[in-house]
């Protein structure tokens, strides 16, 4: 037998039914085109990030490679700095060894005559001699009291005019530059003190400064405390000097005992101890 042919009422459950279904492939098929569109967009920022990235990466390797190059050239420029310091420091010895030679600095024993008053009579008065170690530059002594009478007075300004120009010369050499000036003229040098200046105004021509100058020799025109001072402000460049090549000194060495202890370190790379007596 046949089956039953469906109702009316079937057949439109069915055309719904069927309706329905083809609306919901509809939908899907809609949904899917929007996913495949923002997909689509999404492989596109994808792309461009990518080729962005590469881009930075490249950038990255070339800056790299820059900065490989640019140690090494800093390599070499260390390299060559390090052969130019150490060939002016070994011309800076040959220098000071040639100033040493010139202007010699030696601790020698020096006899000072005393007189000696006899107990019995006043008038009876005898010399001696006291031996006592002395600092000289080039032969010549400069006591620690440049107003010994046991120095005479051309001795006293001669060896203060060998030690202005063994100052200047060595702070030209080492490339220090002092605080105060040293005008050499051998025997009658002098030292500038820039603490203490005038400005002059000149009639119409400006200003001008002037120092004060102080003598680094002994005469009788020269106050006593004018030499004081002179040499009080050459011994601050020589501190100075020593304090900028950090050497170790103290206060109460003689000047020459400090540019010796200077010389010393510098040419012969010997350390003094801080406590060697001077």
């Amino acid at each position: 037998p046949l089956p039953p042919l469906p109702t009316s009422s079937e057949v439109h459950l069915s055309s719904q039914k069927l309706l329905r279904v083809q609306g919901e492939v509809d939908e899907l098929r809609r949904l899917v085109q929007k996913e495949q569109i923002l997909l689509e967009q999404e492989q596109l920022l994808v792309l461009e990030e990518t080729t962005r990235l590469k881009a930075i990466m490249s950038q990255v390797e070339q800056l790299h490679g820059e900065i490989e190059e640019i140690n090494r050239a800093f390599g070499i420029e260390r390299v060559h700095i390090f052969r130019s310091n150490f060939r002016l420091e070994a011309h800076r010895i040959s220098l000071l060894q040639q100033l040493q030679f010139v202007f010699p600095i030696k601790l020698i024993p020096i006899d000072i005559p005393q007189n000696i008053s006899s107990f019995a009579s006043s008038a009876n008065v005898s010399t001696t001699n006291r031996t006592v170690p002395q600092y000289t530059i080039a032969g010549v002594p400069l006591p620690n009291d440049v107003h010994s009478p046991s120095v005479a007075d051309d001795q006293v300004s001669s060896a203060l005019g060998f030690t202005c120009h063994m100052v200047a010369l060595t702070s030209k050499y080492l490339g220090i530059s002092m605080r105060y000036p040293i005008v050499c003229k051998f025997s009658r040098s002098a030292i500038l003190d820039n603490e203490q200046r005038r400005i002059i105004s000149g009639n119409g021509n400006g200003h001008k400064t002037t120092y004060a100058v102080y003598p680094l020799f002994r005469e009788r025109v020269v106050e006593r405390e004018q030499l004081d001072r002179g040499c009080e402000l050459l011994n601050r460049n020589v501190e100075c000097l020593l304090k900028m090549r950090n050497v170790e000194f103290r206060k109460d060495w003689n000047v020459l005992a400090k540019i010796d202890c200077l010389m010393i370190q510098l040419v012969e790379g010997e350390d003094i101890a801080f406590a060697a007596s001077r």
